[in-house]
């Protein structure tokens, strides 16, 4: 046997004499190199830690199917609203796609489209549209006081 080979065999030895021999009954997979040792535990104890760790693995399994899922509809309605820009582009008009949603990826904002404010890519908050607005919205507060006014002037 070559030096490089002992020399592996000796770390693999050393590596299985530092974790004791587990019967499979009495160990619980943890992740794919490590165990759990449940030897001190009585049967019930054991049965109500693996019923735990099945619950959890399906739990997870189901947040994985989930995430997935949700991954895929954002896949797709992202290259719908593409397609649709593209088909407004080629149409000659303008287009501007804004979308949120809230999924268990967490929270995902699109701007997509033709235009500068599909091409600033940020959403209209209402500070924006505040200052959009608001020589009409001082004007309505205006027109507002002094009907107010007038009504209780009479």
């Amino acid at each position: 046997m070559s030096e490089k080979g002992e020399r592996e065999a000796d770390s693999d030895a050393a590596g299985s004499a530092a974790l004791p021999a587990v019967p499979a009954e009495r160990a619980l997979s943890l992740a794919q190199s490590e165990q759990l040792d449940l030897s001190g535990l009585n049967e019930d104890q054991v049965a109500l830690i693996k019923r735990q760790h099945a619950d959890g693995m399906v739990a997870l399994q189901v947040k994985a199917a989930e995430m997935k899922l949700d991954v895929s509809a954002l896949d797709a309605a992202l290259t719908s609203f593409t397609d649709q820009t593209a088909k407004a582009s080629q149409a000659g008009a303008h287009a501007t796609i804004q979308h949120s949603q809230t999924s268990a990826l967490g929270r995902t904002e699109v701007v997509i489209g033709n235009t500068e404010r599909a091409a600033a890519g940020r959403f209209s908050n209402f500070k924006d549209l505040f200052g959009r607005y608001i020589l009409w919205i001082v004007g309505a507060v205006a027109v507002v006081v002094i009907l107010a006014t007038t009504v209780m002037g009479r």
